[in-house]
């Protein structure tokens, strides 16, 4: 299985500390690279610019002051010079964004990741910035609209209305060093283009074994989550870690054995996606809201959105088991033994049986015949000399199966017969039980295409469905 790159997205409410914090030395242990492709001032600049442009604005929340990418390099990057290749992939969204960059190359704590931390900036720089100071105290509306007298932004109270702000006399109240906000950053599809343009880069210098793919969420396999330092659900995330591992190890199977990646889809998107949908759709009319229940409570205990989704893998790698097992059913098993030689040591075995029975049978006859001698008992049989040639004919015989048997014995890989007989029968009764699970596989495949069909029909009446599911958060919203 191909790996996935690894390349994540963050807003930026402190660009001043987060970039100490990338490019310390003294923070970090591992600091291998700095690459800056700004001025000094640049992101001093940037994010007061930003700040100014969020209170004028009078919105709610936190100002966004710039974005960070973390792209997580292959082991083969570590034997390669460190200053170019973070440079060479600086560059890179630099030449493709237009917007500047500052980035770091690190090691984690225990130098089992390599990984580019790449801050960007969401404004292109302007040849000419021009820096407003406001003459006088300026005013705007929850719309960000410059309004003329403090009057219009009170509300009945004499109290500054939510959202309006105020830009003292002597601020800055508008600074043109940096264009508007690229909409590019803000869009969904900006993620997925720079993983592309990564991971796309990472794989030219990478052998083809080697190679890296971006991760679909189209794709069968369900993504882990990184848990973060001093998460507080990082106990949540773990459990739902080890849920998407377990499903992607199912799936791994499933493939395989042939099962093909379209059922594999469909049952992922049933049994996790829509049926999670649903039930969170169904949960959102409970009386209360999602809101004041979607939490962890305690350490010890997962989400309600969390428990959804992991009775629905559950129920998915049920579904998804079942159909690996008719899968299984229609794979013809391979043979225990190659089948020209084991058809070879039969005929073998079957000789050595045959001439180790009738050398049995010749000593029989020879003590036969002495014990005749002895008792001169012979008058009524030819004579003690035809006694004689009987015996001397026998004993020709029974050297010449004695041959035959070591012989045999040689071939089969034995020193003595009753080692040959027991081990070979043991061989039979494996190749027997093999010849038998042959018959029933061939049986099944014949059937394959019309179970399979019936099984994906039938999927919803697989054990559990979306009513165990609503049961599920039942029990938890009464606790």
């Amino acid at each position: 299985m191909a790996r996935n790159s690894f390349i994540q997205i963050s807003k930026l409410t402190n660009l001043k500390g987060r970039i100490d914090y990338i490019t310390n030395p003294k923070r970090q242990e591992n600091l291998y690279a700095v690459y800056d492709t700004a001025d000094d001032t640049f992101w001093h600049e940037l994010g007061k610019c930003n700040r100014l442009e969020f209170k004028k604005s009078g919105s709610a929340g936190s100002c966004i002051e710039s974005r960070e990418l973390i792209i997580a390099l292959p082991e083969q990057f570590c034997y390669m010079n460190k200053q170019k290749v973070l440079e060479d992939f600086t560059k890179l969204f630099n030449d493709n964004y237009g917007v500047n960059c500052i980035a770091a190359l690190h090691h984690n704590k225990t130098k089992t990741n390599l990984h580019i931390h790449l801050i960007f900036a969401e404004r292109e720089e302007l040849k000419d910035g021009v820096e407003k100071i406001a003459t006088r105290n300026m005013f705007y509306d929850e719309n960000g609209r410059h309004i003329r007298t403090k009057k219009e932004i009170l509300d009945s109270d004499g109290n500054i209305r939510k959202g309006c702000s105020i830009i003292k006399k002597g601020e800055v109240y508008e600074y043109n060093r940096f264009s508007k906000k690229k909409a590019v950053f803000k869009a969904r599809s900006f993620l997925k283009g720079v993983k592309e343009l990564y991971t796309e880069h990472i794989n030219l210098f990478l052998e083809d074994k080697d190679k890296l793919q971006v991760f679909s969420d189209k794709d069968i396999y369900l993504p882990t989550k990184k848990v973060g330092k001093n998460n507080p659900k990082a106990e949540e995330i773990k459990k739902l870690n080890e849920a998407r591992t377990s499903w992607n190890s199912m799936v791994d199977e499933a493939l395989y054995c042939n099962v093909p990646r379209e059922h594999i889809k469909t049952i992922k998107d049933t049994k996790i996606s829509r049926l999670f949908k649903k039930a969170g759709s169904q949960f959102a009319k409970v009386k209360g809201g999602i809101k004041h229940n979607q939490s962890s409570r305690d350490n010890g205990r997962v989400s309600i959105f969390s428990l959804l989704f992991l009775e629905g893998v559950e129920l998915a790698k049920k579904c998804l088991a079942g159909l690996v097992k008719i899968y299984k059913a229609a794979t013809v098993p391979k043979s225990p033994y190659p089948e020209v030689q084991f058809k070879e040591m039969d005929k073998a075995f079957d000789s050595m049986m045959n001439a180790h029975r009738e050398g049995n049978y010749c000593s029989s006859k020879i003590r036969e015949l002495e014990d005749r001698i002895s008792r001169k008992d012979y008058k009524m049989f030819g004579g003690k000399r035809e006694l004689q040639e009987q015996i001397k004919s026998l004993e020709e015989q029974k050297s010449k199966y004695k041959n035959i048997e070591v012989k045999m014995l040689r071939v089969l890989g034995f020193t003595n017969v009753r080692d040959a007989e027991s081990e070979f029968g043991r061989m039979r009764t494996v190749m027997s039980a093999y010849e038998s699970k042959v018959e029933d596989a061939l049986w099944a495949k014949e059937n394959l295409e019309k179970d399979v069909q019936y099984y994906m029909k039938n999927l919803d009446s697989i054990e559990s469905d979306a009513r165990d599911i609503d049961m599920e958060r039942r029990k938890v919203l009464s606790r």
